[in-house]
C-alpha cells in the first residue's frame, strides 16, 4: 500500500462512478469538487492555493457508506493519509477493506476466495 488508503479507494470508486455519483453515495457529506480533488490532488494539495481538507467527523458516515466499510476504519484512513499516522500494528488497509466483504460470503464462497488467494498470492 501507499500510505494513502483514503485516497486510493476513493481513486479506485473514481474508476467505475464519477464525482457527482460519489458525492451522492456518500449522502452529500463531502461535494462532488472534494472527491474531485482529493483524487486529482490528495490530501492537503489542491489547484492553485486552495487546500483538500480533511473530512469532519460528522461526515465519517456518508463516507463509510459509500466506502463499504466502518467509520472506525475511515477515521484511520483521514488518519494515514492527512496526518500521517499509520496504525502501529494490525491488518494493512487492504485487508481491511476487504475484510467486511469477506464476512459477507456463505462459508463454501468464503473457502473458494481462500482457495484462489492461496493460489495466486507469492510464496512468502
Amino acid at each position: 500500500m501507499t500510505g494513502t488508503p483514503f485516497r486510493d479507494t476513493a481513486t479506485k470508486l473514481a474508476e467505475r462512478m464519477d464525482y457527482i455519483s460519489m458525492s451522492i453515495g456518500c449522502d452529500r457529506v463531502r461535494s462532488h469538487g472534494w472527491w474531485r480533488n482529493v483524487v486529482v490532488f490528495g490530501a492537503w494539495s489542491g489547484p492553485g492555493e486552495s487546500r483538500v481538507a480533511p473530512p469532519p467527523p460528522e461526515a465519517m458516515t456518508g463516507i463509510a457508506k459509500l466506502f463499504g466499510t466502518t467509520e472506525e476504519h475511515v477515521k484511520a484512513m483521514v488518519a494515514e493519509d492527512w496526518y500521517g499516522v499509520a496504525p502501529a500494528s494490525g491488518p494493512s488497509g487492504r485487508v481491511q477493506r476487504l475484510a467486511l466483504l469477506i464476512d459477507r460470503l456463505s462459508e463454501p464462497d468464503a473457502d473458494l476466495v481462500e482457495s484462489i488467494l492461496r493460489r495466486i498470492a507469492p510464496e512468502a
